[in-house]
């Protein structure tokens, strides 16, 4: 079966993400020229905000670049500068997590955001969680860069936001032993298992009840807590506040409906839309002024990509996105920034 055969051309994922593989090359000391063109990549792309490219094209373009640094270990760079360039999304998503446990609903949607390369997963086994990656093509397509960079960009994270130190106890590959395993140690630790049925970071359950970091710089208190002007509208409604700051919490996970918040209000969804009902808005309606305001906030901070707003909103794609603030406002949320 070749590669034509295994890769699905319409699945795509962030062009940014190939720029981040393109400069690490450079430092690397591989022409980004050299590169573009042997790879048969549009100069283009990496000008237009939030453009998507075929994943086939990024697992070429990661083989050829590590082939020509003599660096087997660039997932691990690439995803190290992913995670540098998320840090602002990271800021945000802190003001409404207050501990781990509540940020781990949120880390699979983010590791996500490289596209349809495939699948996080948070998983617990007894006294120990795993962040497991389920790659959308098999090792023998994709090769060991898009799993060290994944498996990277998630340690990363999960070894910064919360105030005492995580240790991971374990990582796992499911591709073969390397000779060299310098980097993989440096970044994971000692305990490196290979050939297995998937990849994963293990780390203690007791982390799940750490607090996060709060941080204090011109930035996090530019951002610090962007959603609360929102919930606080409604003054003595403690009901309609409780309300909004679930769907607040609820959006960035990407499981955001009215039966679970409902099902985080304790309430059934029945009551749920009377006691909406009674003060003349709805869901849909909740959902909507909550999206359509903080996109204007979000689209004020330019450290925000597209992408990563349209992450914080709950929506699946950029298009949907762009689609209702057009509804919402009159032009494209790139229009609106300009």
């Amino acid at each position: 079966m070749n590669k034509k055969q295994i890769i699905d051309p319409i699945q795509v994922m962030p062009a940014k993400q190939a720029m981040h593989t393109l400069q690490i090359g450079e430092c690397l000391g591989v022409s980004k020229d050299k590169i573009i063109e042997m790879c048969e990549l549009d100069k283009a792309w990496f000008e237009i905000p939030d453009y998507q490219i075929p994943v086939g094209t990024f697992y070429e373009l990661n083989k050829e670049i590590a082939k020509a640094a003599g660096n087997q270990d660039l997932g691990i760079l690439v995803g190290r500068a992913a995670y540098l360039n998320i840090g602002h999304l990271l800021l945000y998503l802190s003001t409404i997590c207050g501990s781990l446990r509540q940020w781990l609903n949120m880390m699979p949607n983010v590791l996500e955001m490289y596209g349809d390369l495939g699948k996080a997963v948070i998983v617990r086994e007894e006294d120990t969680l795993r962040s497991e990656w389920r790659p959308s093509a098999p090792y023998s397509v994709s090769d060991r860069h898009t799993i060290d960079m994944v498996l990277s960009t998630a340690n990363s994270i999960l070894t910064s936001i919360c105030l005492h130190p995580i240790t991971i106890n374990k990582a796992q590959f499911t591709y073969p032993k390397p000779k060299d395993l310098t980097i993989l140690t440096q970044c994971f630790g000692n305990n490196l298992i290979f050939d297995q049925p998937f990849s994963a970071l293990y780390f203690d359950l007791a982390s799940l009840d750490y607090p996060l970091i709060e941080s204090i710089n011109e930035v996090s208190s530019a951002s610090k807590n962007p959603w609360q002007h929102y919930v606080d509208t409604v003054p003595g409604d403690e009901f309609l506040k409780a309300l909004r700051q679930s769907i607040v919490f609820a959006l960035p996970t990407g499981d955001m409906t009215i039966d679970t918040v409902a099902i985080d209000l304790k309430v059934s969804r029945r009551t749920l839309q009377r006691r909406l009902s009674e003060r003349e808005t709805n869901f849909l309606q909740e959902v909507q002024d909550l999206r359509s305001q903080m996109a204007l906030r979000f689209l004020a901070d330019r450290q925000l990509g597209i992408t990563s707003i349209t992450f914080l909103l709950g929506y699946a794609d950029s298009s949907t996105f762009s689609s209702a603030f057009k509804t919402w406002h009159g032009c494209a949320p790139s229009e609106y920034r300009r």
